[in-house]
Protein backbone atom coordinates (compact mmCIF):
# COMPACT_ATOMS: atom_id res chain seq x y z
CA UNK A 1 0.00 0.00 0.00
CA UNK A 2 3.14 2.55 1.03
CA UNK A 3 4.82 1.21 -2.07
CA UNK A 4 1.72 2.38 -4.28
CA UNK A 5 0.92 5.11 -2.65
CA UNK A 6 4.60 6.65 -3.20
CA UNK A 7 4.47 5.62 -6.71
CA UNK A 8 1.12 7.60 -7.33
CA UNK A 9 2.89 10.66 -5.52
CA UNK A 10 6.46 10.51 -7.87
CA UNK A 11 4.09 9.90 -10.87
CA UNK A 12 1.28 12.92 -10.41
CA UNK A 13 3.78 15.47 -7.89
CA UNK A 14 5.35 16.80 -11.56
CA UNK A 15 1.90 18.41 -12.41
CA UNK A 16 2.87 20.66 -9.78
CA UNK A 17 5.44 23.10 -11.04
CA UNK A 18 4.74 22.48 -14.67
CA UNK A 19 1.34 24.35 -14.02
CA UNK A 20 3.12 26.58 -12.01
CA UNK A 21 6.18 27.36 -14.47
CA UNK A 22 2.56 28.69 -17.02
CA UNK A 23 2.19 30.89 -14.75
CA UNK A 24 5.41 31.75 -14.12
CA UNK A 25 6.00 31.87 -17.93
CA UNK A 26 5.57 35.98 -18.54
CA UNK A 27 8.97 36.42 -15.58
CA UNK A 28 11.04 34.09 -17.21
CA UNK A 29 14.83 34.47 -18.89
CA UNK A 30 15.67 31.69 -21.24
CA UNK A 31 17.07 29.04 -19.06
CA UNK A 32 13.81 29.29 -16.80
CA UNK A 33 12.00 28.85 -20.16
CA UNK A 34 14.03 25.88 -21.05
CA UNK A 35 13.60 24.46 -17.70
CA UNK A 36 9.69 24.85 -18.16
CA UNK A 37 9.78 23.13 -21.54
CA UNK A 38 11.19 20.14 -19.95
CA UNK A 39 8.87 20.17 -17.08
CA UNK A 40 6.10 20.22 -20.02
CA UNK A 41 8.04 17.31 -22.13
CA UNK A 42 8.71 15.40 -19.01
CA UNK A 43 4.91 15.25 -18.16
CA UNK A 44 3.98 14.08 -22.09
CA UNK A 45 6.29 11.77 -22.22
CA UNK A 46 5.34 10.17 -18.58
CA UNK A 47 1.25 10.05 -19.46
CA UNK A 48 2.20 9.16 -22.63
CA UNK A 49 4.52 6.04 -21.31
CA UNK A 50 1.05 5.44 -18.78
CA UNK A 51 -1.60 5.21 -21.72
CA UNK A 52 0.78 2.84 -23.41
CA UNK A 53 0.92 0.71 -20.32
CA UNK A 54 -2.60 0.32 -19.72
CA UNK A 55 -4.50 0.73 -23.49
CA UNK A 56 -1.81 -2.21 -24.97
CA UNK A 57 -0.37 -5.75 -24.58
CA UNK A 58 2.87 -4.73 -23.60
CA UNK A 59 4.02 -4.25 -20.26
CA UNK A 60 7.21 -2.97 -20.68
CA UNK A 61 7.72 1.15 -21.36
CA UNK A 62 10.98 1.27 -21.48
CA UNK A 63 11.24 2.91 -24.88
CA UNK A 64 9.63 6.03 -23.18
CA UNK A 65 12.11 5.88 -20.63
CA UNK A 66 15.16 5.94 -23.16
CA UNK A 67 13.85 8.74 -25.09
CA UNK A 68 13.03 10.36 -22.27
CA UNK A 69 16.56 10.27 -20.98
CA UNK A 70 17.59 11.90 -24.57
CA UNK A 71 15.19 14.64 -24.34
CA UNK A 72 16.29 15.59 -20.58
CA UNK A 73 19.69 15.77 -21.02
CA UNK A 74 19.81 17.80 -24.19
CA UNK A 75 17.43 20.16 -22.20
CA UNK A 76 18.95 20.63 -19.38
CA UNK A 77 22.15 21.34 -21.40
CA UNK A 78 20.21 24.16 -22.40
CA UNK A 79 19.59 24.87 -19.29
CA UNK A 80 22.98 24.89 -17.66
CA UNK A 81 24.42 26.82 -21.04
CA UNK A 82 22.62 29.72 -20.17
CA UNK A 83 22.88 29.63 -16.68
CA UNK A 84 26.48 29.92 -17.26
CA UNK A 85 26.06 32.52 -20.03
CA UNK A 86 28.90 32.33 -22.01
CA UNK A 87 31.49 30.79 -19.27
CA UNK A 88 31.34 27.74 -20.72
CA UNK A 89 32.20 27.66 -24.40
CA UNK A 90 29.78 26.98 -26.96
CA UNK A 91 31.34 23.95 -28.38
CA UNK A 92 32.23 22.34 -25.19
CA UNK A 93 28.35 22.31 -25.11
CA UNK A 94 27.51 20.77 -28.94
CA UNK A 95 30.53 17.90 -27.83
CA UNK A 96 28.43 17.30 -25.13
CA UNK A 97 25.22 16.68 -26.98
CA UNK A 98 26.85 14.95 -29.75
CA UNK A 99 28.92 12.51 -27.75
CA UNK A 100 25.96 11.43 -25.99
CA UNK A 101 23.89 11.27 -28.35
CA UNK A 102 26.06 8.85 -30.12
CA UNK A 103 26.23 7.07 -27.20
CA UNK A 104 22.52 6.92 -26.74
CA UNK A 105 22.39 5.50 -30.41
CA UNK A 106 24.74 3.18 -29.85
CA UNK A 107 23.17 1.77 -26.53
CA UNK A 108 19.81 1.24 -28.38
CA UNK A 109 21.33 -0.84 -31.15
CA UNK A 110 24.41 -2.50 -29.68
CA UNK A 111 23.77 -1.96 -25.62
CA UNK A 112 20.09 -2.62 -23.59
CA UNK A 113 18.41 -2.02 -26.27
CA UNK A 114 14.66 -0.18 -26.73
CA UNK A 115 13.44 -2.91 -23.96
CA UNK A 116 16.38 -2.96 -21.63
CA UNK A 117 16.52 -0.62 -19.02
CA UNK A 118 18.81 2.25 -19.85
CA UNK A 119 21.29 1.54 -16.90
CA UNK A 120 24.61 2.82 -18.45
CA UNK A 121 23.57 5.31 -20.25
CA UNK A 122 21.07 7.21 -17.43
CA UNK A 123 24.73 6.69 -15.16
CA UNK A 124 26.50 8.72 -17.95
CA UNK A 125 23.88 11.34 -17.93
CA UNK A 126 23.99 11.32 -14.07
CA UNK A 127 27.93 12.01 -13.73
CA UNK A 128 27.61 14.54 -16.52
CA UNK A 129 24.49 16.68 -14.54
CA UNK A 130 26.78 15.85 -11.44
CA UNK A 131 29.40 17.74 -13.00
CA UNK A 132 27.75 20.40 -14.21
CA UNK A 133 26.02 20.70 -11.02
CA UNK A 134 29.64 20.93 -9.15
CA UNK A 135 30.71 23.63 -11.02
CA UNK A 136 27.96 26.00 -11.19
CA UNK A 137 28.00 25.73 -7.03
CA UNK A 138 32.06 26.30 -7.54
CA UNK A 139 31.68 28.87 -9.57
CA UNK A 140 28.64 30.70 -7.58
CA UNK A 141 30.99 30.51 -4.11
CA UNK A 142 34.14 31.92 -6.06
CA UNK A 143 32.18 34.94 -7.91
CA UNK A 144 30.36 35.90 -4.55
CA UNK A 145 27.66 37.74 -6.49
CA UNK A 146 24.93 36.34 -4.92
CA UNK A 147 23.91 37.58 -1.53
CA UNK A 148 21.59 34.55 -0.83
CA UNK A 149 21.84 31.32 -3.22
CA UNK A 150 18.82 30.07 -1.21
CA UNK A 151 16.34 32.47 -2.26
CA UNK A 152 17.46 31.92 -6.48
CA UNK A 153 15.72 29.37 -8.87
CA UNK A 154 19.35 28.05 -9.60
CA UNK A 155 20.07 26.98 -6.01
CA UNK A 156 17.27 24.75 -5.56
CA UNK A 157 17.11 23.40 -9.37
CA UNK A 158 20.69 22.07 -8.51
CA UNK A 159 19.71 21.28 -5.15
CA UNK A 160 17.07 18.83 -6.39
CA UNK A 161 18.95 17.33 -9.37
CA UNK A 162 22.11 16.90 -7.08
CA UNK A 163 19.99 14.88 -4.59
CA UNK A 164 18.28 12.61 -7.10
CA UNK A 165 21.37 11.92 -9.18
CA UNK A 166 23.39 11.14 -6.00
CA UNK A 167 20.94 8.93 -4.57
CA UNK A 168 19.54 7.01 -7.97
CA UNK A 169 23.55 6.58 -8.73
CA UNK A 170 23.51 3.11 -7.73
CA UNK A 171 20.83 2.06 -8.49
CA UNK A 172 21.47 3.45 -12.03
CA UNK A 173 24.43 1.30 -11.78
CA UNK A 174 22.87 -1.91 -10.39
CA UNK A 175 19.96 -1.95 -11.85
CA UNK A 176 20.05 -5.84 -12.86
CA UNK A 177 21.67 -6.69 -9.68
CA UNK A 178 18.22 -4.94 -7.75
CA UNK A 179 16.05 -6.72 -9.87
CA UNK A 180 17.51 -10.13 -10.05
CA UNK A 181 17.37 -9.52 -6.01
CA UNK A 182 13.93 -10.74 -5.37
CA UNK A 183 10.63 -8.50 -4.86
CA UNK A 184 11.32 -7.12 -1.83
CA UNK A 185 14.36 -6.15 -1.92
CA UNK A 186 13.41 -4.06 -5.77
CA UNK A 187 9.88 -2.90 -3.92
CA UNK A 188 12.39 -1.22 -1.12
CA UNK A 189 14.34 0.50 -3.40
CA UNK A 190 12.19 1.32 -5.73
CA UNK A 191 10.30 3.23 -2.85
CA UNK A 192 13.98 5.26 -2.37
CA UNK A 193 13.62 5.82 -5.89
CA UNK A 194 9.78 7.46 -5.29
CA UNK A 195 11.10 9.39 -2.53
CA UNK A 196 13.96 11.16 -4.67
CA UNK A 197 11.38 11.73 -7.21
CA UNK A 198 9.29 13.79 -4.79
CA UNK A 199 12.02 15.50 -3.36
CA UNK A 200 13.19 16.27 -6.79
CA UNK A 201 9.97 18.00 -7.85
CA UNK A 202 9.38 19.50 -4.39
CA UNK A 203 12.93 21.72 -4.85
CA UNK A 204 11.99 22.22 -8.63
CA UNK A 205 8.67 23.74 -7.19
CA UNK A 206 10.60 26.12 -4.96
CA UNK A 207 12.49 26.74 -7.57
CA UNK A 208 9.98 28.22 -10.06
CA UNK A 209 8.99 30.18 -6.84
CA UNK A 210 11.47 32.12 -6.58
CA UNK A 211 11.52 33.20 -10.43
CA UNK A 212 10.23 37.24 -10.00
CA UNK A 213 9.43 39.77 -12.49
CA UNK A 214 12.71 41.20 -13.59
CA UNK A 215 13.14 44.69 -12.33
CA UNK A 216 14.16 47.28 -15.16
Amino acid sequence: MKFDLLADLAFYLPILPAVLAVFKWPHMRAHHRWFAILLWVTMAISFSSQVWHETTEYNNNMPFFHSYILVEFLLFLMVFKHIFNQSIKNYIWWILATAFTILWVINIFTGQGWWGFPDYIHAVEAVIILALIVKWFLKMLKEKKVANPERTFEFWMCTGLLIFFTGNFLLFIFSKFLVDAGAEIFKAIWMINSILILLLYICYTIALLWVKKTVK
